[in-house]
């Protein structure tokens, strides 16, 4: 997976991280980028769990079989501004993307990132809806110039992963520790609460 969150890292280069903060209002773009660092990590771990469930990974391949395939990584400035039309809506639907890999967690999710970034709760939010189409662009780029079937991509999702959470754990670096709060987060078991609503409500708010 590490091979992966580099790739988005590429992507998300100091040109897309000024973007980013102009949509979102941020004044600090150092913020922004240790956010979408985190993000990438999170999405990525639970794309993984997806590739890795039989039952969820044929909705994960179809959907970067007919949504992602990576196309917007070309113009990715032009596709985030809004200067670049994207043809199929559903590439740059970051909401949708979130809500179906996080589901109920997204306020966890963004209270983490945020925490880790310093960057305000709502505008975390906002962030993983935008970083969202970028991470499964690079996961269906994978897809599709490697021929990949599900089993293929489970397995490039999940190599490397653990090297990566020891060689973090063995250098004293965050990363490791993140990574095991992502796991946590994402092994969590629990129903929607009032707090998500106030979340999807104070996001909206912001993107006005």
């Amino acid at each position: 997976m590490n091979n992966l969150i580099n790739e988005v890292s590429r992507h998300l280069n100091d040109n897309v991280i000024v973007q980013l903060s102009k949509q979102l209002g941020a004044s600090d773009p150092n913020q922004v980028k240790r956010a979408s660092q985190g993000i990438s990590e999170l999405l990525l771990n639970a794309i993984s769990r997806n590739a890795n469930n039989q039952q969820m990974g044929g909705g994960l391949m179809g959907a970067l079989q007919k949504d992602h395939d990576g196309g917007i990584l070309g113009d990715l400035l032009g596709a985030l501004s809004g200067q670049k039309q994207v043809s199929n809506p559903k590439t740059m639907n970051g909401d949708g993307i979130v809500r179906h890999l996080l589901g109920n967690k997204q306020l966890e999710a963004a209270q983490v990132i945020a925490q880790m970034s310093g960057l305000d709760i709502f505008k975390s939010g906002v962030l993983m809806q935008l970083v969202a189409p970028v991470v499964m662009g690079v996961v269906g780029q994978k897809k599709k110039s490697n021929g990949l079937d599900l089993g293929g991509l489970a397995s490039i999702l999940l190599g490397g992963g653990q090297n990566q959470n020891q060689n973090q754990q063995g250098t004293g670096a965050a990363g490791g520790a993140l990574g095991n709060i992502f796991g946590k987060l994402l092994d969590q078991n629990n129903d929607g609460n009032m707090m998500d609503d106030l979340l999807n409500i104070g996001m909206k708010i912001l993107k006005k």
